[in-house]
């Protein structure tokens, strides 16, 4: 068979596309997830097994220097509608996925997540002057790159049961990447 070089060159973009796509997921409970990227200022996100939608956190930047007012802006990336981005609601942003954040003391912000706030999350440069979260979920001091949550399935509930979270990161010992389960 012969094939117009149309055609060849159409296949062989979409065959790249497709694999550029495929490296850029990773898996969870089976489930593809889109990695967020090209974010400087992007510190870690958040999947959960409800779809495929993504909580981004990342640097508060007014005038190229952090906003130590409010130095960690949260938003969603909708990759269910065409990746557009929206800032949490109000109900979000207070009971599900947003932060509580302690006064910074020598450039360092404490804070947790108003969903599991038994864990505290740290906001300090590390040795190259560049922001990240530290945290140590278990017994594992590490760089925080995503969490994923997993929901408990049946019965209904205005508050969601939590069945398990994960953070995954660098461990600051070793420099591999460790995840650390959480069974509240």
């Amino acid at each position: 068979m012969k094939y117009s070089k149309e055609l060849v060159v159409v296949v062989v973009v979409f065959l790249s596309a497709l694999c550029s796509s495929i490296s850029a997921q990773n898996i969870e409970n089976g489930k593809e997830y889109p990695i967020p990227k090209g974010n400087v200022n992007q510190l870690f996100f958040l999947q959960r097994d409800e779809n495929i939608n993504t909580v981004v956190y990342e640097l508060n930047k007014k005038n190229g220097s952090l906003d130590t007012q409010n130095p960690i802006h949260v938003f969603w990336i909708m990759y269910t509608k065409q990746e557009q981005q929206q800032d949490l609601s109000e109900m979000e942003n207070k009971f599900a996925y947003g932060i509580k954040i302690k006064q910074a003391i020598n450039e360092e912000y404490q804070f947790t997540l108003v969903a599991y706030s038994k864990i505290t999350l740290y906001l300090k440069k590390d040795a190259g002057k560049r922001y990240r979260v530290y945290v140590t979920p278990l017994k594992k001091k590490m760089i925080l790159h995503k969490t994923f949550i997993k929901v408990k399935q049946g019965g209904f509930s205005l508050e969601p049961k939590v069945e398990y979270i994960d953070f995954t990161g660098k461990d600051i010992l070793t420099g591999k990447e460790i995840t650390e389960r959480i069974i509240p």
